[in-house]
């Protein structure tokens, strides 16, 4: 009785092993719940450069290059208001101030990366691409499956970002007047505070963050988001973490286990 044939090795498709495929799918899978709020996001953002009567290709390029969806809301806000560039420049970098935590929570998953891996995923690493790099990095303790994994959820969700924004932008005309800002603020706060969401000082600089920009909608230059990013901050700074179960408090003394205490 003869053996049956061993099923042929599959083959490398676009040059990518098919490894490498199944990590950057089993990424993809990761973020995948998370990419309809990306789709919203984008279009909410392409309905206001519309609305702000910025040139369509500037808005799409800008959702390619600067991958930042609330601060670029944020500057397109300031300048549909007439505000100062120095309003609009401040705004973006203190929203966008998160990002150096997340380059430093991340800099231990992406050391044994090439450079150019690095420098391509740090362009792609949204707030929710951060969090799901982090979350699942201990199950990839290979750097090559790792960087791989991060490409499959990046990439994709960056994608359809960019498209959410570019249907926004076709569409921008025939969405309600009443909806465009109405609605694009407060989301913008809660998509930007999403990973922020599973501690009590996120939580907290969330409802701060929203009710301030609701209840200051009135400020010119679009100062109420100025003003709900660093109330959220603020606040939020001040509010403790609470600490794992079965953690015991630091009194701010040290115990020597030998030292007969």
């Amino acid at each position: 009785m003869t053996a049956s044939p061993s099923p042929a090795p599959r083959r490398a498709v676009l040059g990518i092993g098919p490894r490498q495929w199944s990590d950057a799918w089993a990424g993809l899978k990761a973020i995948g719940p998370l990419m309809p709020g990306s789709v919203l996001f984008g279009l909410a953002f392409g309905a206001l450069v519309r609305v702000a009567g910025i040139d369509p290709f500037t808005g799409s390029f800008a959702s390619i290059s600067v991958v930042a969806g609330a601060s670029q809301i944020a500057i397109v806000e300031a300048i549909r208001t007439d505000a100062p560039a120095v309003i609009a420049v401040i705004t973006a970098l203190v929203i966008n101030a998160r990002f150096a935590l997340y380059s430093a929570a991340l800099a231990p998953v992406f050391a044994a990366f090439p450079r150019r891996w690095k420098l391509g995923l740090a362009h792609l690493m949204t707030d929710q691409a951060a969090v799901v790099s982090l979350q699942h990095a201990d199950r990839y303790p290979d750097p090559v499956r790792r960087r791989w994994f991060i490409v499959g959820g990046a990439l994709p969700f960056v994608a359809v970002w960019v498209a959410g924004s570019v249907a926004g932008i076709a569409l921008g005309p025939v969405i309600p007047d009443a909806w465009q800002i109405g609605f694009i603020v407060p989301l913008m706060f809660l998509a930007v505070m999403v990973p922020g969401l599973r501690d009590a000082p996120g939580v907290t600089a969330v409802a701060v963050s929203v009710l301030v920009v609701v209840l200051a909608k009135d400020l010119p230059w679009g100062l109420n988001v100025l003003a709900g990013a660093l109330a959220g901050i603020a606040v939020g700074s001040f509010v403790p973490a609470r600490k794992p179960r079965g953690e015991v408090p630091d009194d701010g003394l040290a115990h020597d286990a030998g030292g007969g205490e």
